[in-house]
């Protein structure tokens, strides 16, 4: 790429410096329409790079200054409109594709010179040999729109807008250089850059873009009401809008910071509760865990238990014999205490007290007199029922003393006994089981 360049300048060290910026715009704005935009950019290199080289390629008698310095106004603002242009495109590659097209170094070392400011120091040393105040209005705005777009910080945007701004216009005192360059001495004559409407129009989209996109990223809200207010290029009607802008610009970002805070604080929220989910499922499940490991616990020792039911052991013993070797010893004790004499199982009784045998007797009786007394109301007070009761009781004796009745009566009673029987022991085998 470096051998195209040096022939590309070879080839047309012939030409005035406008025909070379003019012949190398049209083929570099060609190539970035294309999207070939390394191609693009090694195109420009010749017009925005002083030559130091040899003297045969000189340009307009001076080696140490750029092509694009010496050219008239239209095609500097042309040739560098589109070098900002191209240096936006290549860093919007991002870094894979950046690598891929342009090249890794390459493509680091312009994202950093546009993203520290550096390529603001560029264009006024090599296109306007350090004078700030003499860059053309677009170039400025240019560029402080391409620092806005991808530069993290503005701080070097807000210094350099602010030097422009109070040196535009200004008038150069260089007596040589109005001497040789009269197209620059006829630029300074306007009085504070203002007194043509096309003038006046930069001035204004400059302010705008220093008070409403530059300063805000900076913070520097009351700096930015005070600039309107003192400014002389601002008409009283701009003033106002601006002021009104300035002021939706901040209510908007306040009421950004408030429901990027009101985010923060439901991500926050839903965090902790999150984590209060977590530690009360932590604690059901150690809960639970506790619960069935006392469940467990529960049912080990209630099949402990002895039902009578033998159970093999693994040493060929079961508790089927531990329990009839039990009952055996059982047997023997009760054989042995029979086998007393019966004096000494009388003495053994416990002589009964004559108060509890009183106490009995007297509960007695005042049941007895308690149903005396109940019967003797109800016959009094109905006659009729002590008739009736009287002759069921009759009735009753009468058909029990018939020998079928009592038969049936009996047969219905075992029935419904061995009924009974069955179910208890199917009762007494499940409990077993």
């Amino acid at each position: 790429m470096a051998d195209d360049a040096s022939s590309v300048s070879a080839s047309t060290s012939s030409l005035s410096p406008s025909k070379f910026c003019s012949k190398t715009y049209k083929k570099a704005s060609q190539l970035f329409l294309t999207r070939r935009l390394q191609e693009a950019l090694v195109s420009l290199e010749p017009v925005i790079t002083a030559n130091r080289g040899n003297d045969d390629q000189e340009v307009n008698g001076d080696s140490s200054v750029a092509p694009i310095a010496t050219v008239p106004p239209t095609w500097r603002i042309k040739v560098w409109n589109l070098y900002i242009t191209l240096l936006s495109a290549i860093i919007d590659l991002g870094p894979e594709e950046g690598k891929r097209i342009i090249g890794q170094k390459e493509w680091k070392a312009i994202s950093t010179q546009v993203r520290d400011g550096g390529i603001w120091e560029t264009v006024v040393q090599t296109g306007y040999q350090g004078r700030e105040g003499s860059v053309d209005a677009e170039v400025v705005y240019n560029l402080g729109t391409l620092l806005l777009n991808h530069s993290p910080s503005q701080t070097v945007n807000q210094q350099r807008l602010e030097t422009y701004l109070s040196s535009y216009g200004q008038p150069n005192l260089d007596i040589e250089e109005h001497l040789n360059s009269p197209t620059n001495s006829q630029r300074h004559r306007v009085n504070g850059g203002t007194d043509t409407p096309k003038d006046l129009t930069a001035r204004v989209r400059l302010i705008e873009l220093f008070i409403l996109h530059v300063l805000p990223r900076n913070e520097e809200w009351d700096y930015a009401r005070e600039f309107i207010r003192l400014s002389e290029v601002l008409d009283e009607e701009r003033k106002d809008v601006f002021l009104q802008t300035l002021d939706g610009l901040k209510e908007e970002r306040e009421q950004g910071k408030l429901r990027a805070a009101a985010l923060q604080r439901e991500k926050d929220a839903e965090l902790e509760r999150q984590i209060q989910e977590a530690e009360r499922q932590r604690a059901e499940d150690a809960a639970s865990a506790e619960r069935a490991a006392q469940s467990k616990s529960h049912k080990r020792s209630g099949s402990e238990v002895d039902y009578g039911i033998e159970k093999y052991r693994p040493n060929g013993t079961t508790k089927g014999k531990r329990s009839a070797e039990k009952a055996g010893n059982t047997k023997a004790d009760s054989s042995s205490r029979a086998a007393l004499s019966p004096s000494t199982s009388k003495n053994l009784k416990k002589p009964e007290k004559p108060e509890t045998r009183a106490r009995q007797s007297q509960a007695l009786a005042t049941v007895l007199r308690n149903l005396v007394q109940y019967l003797g109301k109800s016959i009094s007070n109905n006659p009729l029922w002590f008739v009736r009761s009287l002759l069921f009781l009759l009735g009753l004796i009468f058909a029990l003393n018939r020998p079928n009745v009592r038969e049936r009566i009996r047969r219905i009673a075992g029935t419904g006994w061995q009924k009974v029987r069955g179910t208890v022991g199917m009762g007494v085998k499940v409990s077993y089981i």
